[in-house]
């Protein structure tokens, strides 16, 4: 798991680094001394929604796929811009000639289920309490 871990922030910090809107004379400098992600990653990550969304889908903290509590299939992530992370988990299967409409948030199921926070300050408070900041 840590492996794993260390080897997805690995690829999202290479992306990063080849981006426009990451500034070439902050992003290298070192802000821990163990060599960890420090908080520029954290933040210049979050700066495209998107991007946000994929890393934390990579590292396991929201879902891949969720089921529909109505016909028990898997619901499809889609747009949604009335909600803050601008995506929701639809279903859109049909049963016996009736399209089921089921949604749910993609925090469901996650430890960002009960937050009213962005999930960019929910990891950035995290990362902070986990480095006794």
């Amino acid at each position: 798991m840590v492996q794993h871990l260390i080897q997805v922030t690995s690829d999202y910090e290479a992306r990063l680094a080849g981006s426009d809107y990451v500034p070439r004379l902050y992003y290298r400098r070192p802000m821990l001394k163990d060599g960890g992600r420090n908080r520029f990653f954290l933040m210049y990550l979050f700066c495209v929604q998107a991007n946000a969304i994929r890393f934390l889908k990579d590292i396991g903290l929201l879902r891949r796929t969720m089921q529909c509590n109505t016909c028990r299939r898997d619901m499809t992530w889609s747009v949604d811009s009335s909600v803050p992370e601008s995506f929701r988990c639809r279903c859109q299967k049909r049963v016996a000639g009736v399209r089921c409409r089921q949604s749910a948030s993609i925090r469901f199921g996650s430890w960002f289920q009960q937050i009213n926070l962005t999930l960019q300050e929910i990891l950035l408070i995290t990362y902070d309490i986990v480095r006794r900041e």
